[in-house]
């Protein structure tokens, strides 16, 4: 059978969209630790291990919980420090913020930190020079590349996990889960589309994608797990009058709760893992594999 990858995007919604709200940047909140330990549970209750992209800002705020997901037996990964996108960096900055934030979740949790994902999958070319200072700085994976038509998208980017090929050696990617339908690439990994989109296609998604050996990249947030409104307190009503900030409260509460449900189905339905295991299966089959596009056993 096929094993897919669930990863885990582990930032706090409060403090983002305070920040571009507000302009400020203050501590996360408490409500990443909550959503993060129902997040937890659930994957403990389906017997499913994760990759959890570790924002450092929250990190900083709760070592504690960034530990307590690695005990819980989670690969952690990097989302960058403090949540920028990649191209509102210079090479200079990004190195030495991925250098930083590696150093810091490896110090916590005493385990290498290998793979590594941009905010907002905000890498608009396999040739950006980001990769290269990935690969720099000790990283062995990436998977920032949605190859579809989004927002974020690469459309041209292959569909499923390639080497590539950076100035300080290679670079795994793990691209986000997409499905050919119809001569089109439907995104099928999580976000809008996963609370939209019919539980039924999903499904036929994830069948389809096993069927054609791809390993399927899925991805979620601890706000997603979130069970009350998502607001934030402290700004009087008339924030709503806020594009930006209306825009957020109604895109991610919308259809939120069905995300749990549908989440669990699939878990039980089908095999899931961290992300460097299905690295460090491609490098025990690297050999045989190299030259043609990666078939995981």
């Amino acid at each position: 059978m096929i094993t897919h990858a669930l990863t885990i995007d582990l930032e706090d919604w409060h403090q983002l969209v305070r920040r571009r709200v507000t302009g400020s940047v203050e501590p996360a909140s408490a409500a990443v630790v909550h959503c993060t330990h129902r997040l937890l549970d659930l994957l403990d209750a389906t017997n499913v291990r994760a990759t959890f992209f570790v924002v450092g800002l929250v990190a900083e705020a709760y070592p504690g919980l960034v530990r307590e997901v690695a005990a819980r037996g989670h690969e952690i990964g990097s989302h960058t420090h403090n949540h920028r996108l990649i191209h509102s960096m210079t090479p200079v900055e990004f190195r030495d913020e991925m250098r930083g934030a590696r150093n810091h979740l490896q110090d916590l949790t005493g385990q290498p930190v290998l793979g590594f994902r941009a905010p907002e999958f905000s890498v608009k070319e396999l040739g950006h020079w980001c990769f290269d200072v990935l690969k720099e700085v000790g990283f062995a994976y990436d998977s920032s590349v949605f190859p579809a038509h989004a927002r974020y998208g690469i459309p041209t980017a292959p569909r499923r996990p390639f080497e590539m090929q950076t100035r300080f050696g290679s670079l795994m990617e793990f691209p986000l889960a997409t499905w050919e339908l119809g001569g089109q690439r439907l995104a099928v990994a999580g976000g809008s589309y996963f609370r939209v989109l019919p539980a039924v296609l999903l499904g036929r998604a994830l069948r389809a994608l096993s069927h054609d050996h791809v390993p399927a990249v899925l991805y979620f947030h601890p706000y997603e797990f979130h069970d009350a409104w998502l607001h934030l307190a402290e700004l009087s009503p008339w924030a709503l009058l806020n594009p930006g900030y209306a825009k957020h409260v109604v895109l991610h509460n919308l259809f939120t709760s069905r995300i749990t449900l549908r989440l669990r189905g699939l878990l039980q339905r089908f095999q899931f893992a961290p992300l460097g295991d299905l690295h460090e299966r491609w490098r025990s089959d690297a050999q045989s594999s190299r030259g043609g596009p990666w078939q995981p056993s």
